[in-house]
């Protein structure tokens, strides 16, 4: 596949809702590095880091090879797989939450970094608690307005 094929594109941020006691906080520069490295060698997608304020990474992916829940999955489990070697204490546990949103909007910025009608926003989350995280941040409202929206749950 030619990257002229990969048509669907997310954005990905970082919000790191842990302690360093579980796993160190990562800078983005290495937020980016992961997923460059984990998924350098795959042909149905490609990343690059942006420079962007809020947006970290952009991933292009084929739409007709790939569900956009299914890159988030990839997403999630590419994390895991350095964040599972970077533990404090191996055998503690947490979770990484990938909550995604297609924009529906008219587009507000002209840089070409931000996030565009029809493409997912995408929030990659590192927290111990998924429903309090889920709750402070209103997540069951959000879901109710918003009918293109998914998300990804993974313990490491």
């Amino acid at each position: 596949m030619t990257l002229d094929h990969l048509q669907g594109r997310m954005l990905l941020a970082h919000n790191f809702a842990l302690t360093e006691t579980i796993v160190p906080e990562i800078s983005r520069e290495a937020f980016a590095a992961i997923f460059l490295e984990e998924l350098g060698d795959r042909t149905d997608m490609n990343c690059c880091p942006l420079d962007h304020a809020h947006w970290m990474l952009e991933i292009l992916f084929d739409p007709e090879v790939l569900e956009p829940k299914k890159v988030g999955e990839i997403c999630a489990e590419a994390l895991a797989e350095t964040r599972k070697i970077q533990k404090v204490y191996p055998k503690s546990f947490y979770n990484i939450l990938i909550l995604a949103g297609q924009k529906q909007t008219p587009v507000t910025s002209s840089d070409p970094d931000s996030l565009q009608t029809g493409e997912w926003g995408v929030d990659v989350v590192e927290t111990e608690s998924i429903a309090a995280f889920l709750d402070s941040i209103g997540w069951k409202e959000e879901n109710d307005r918003k009918p293109t929206i998914f998300r990804v749950e993974l313990q490491v």
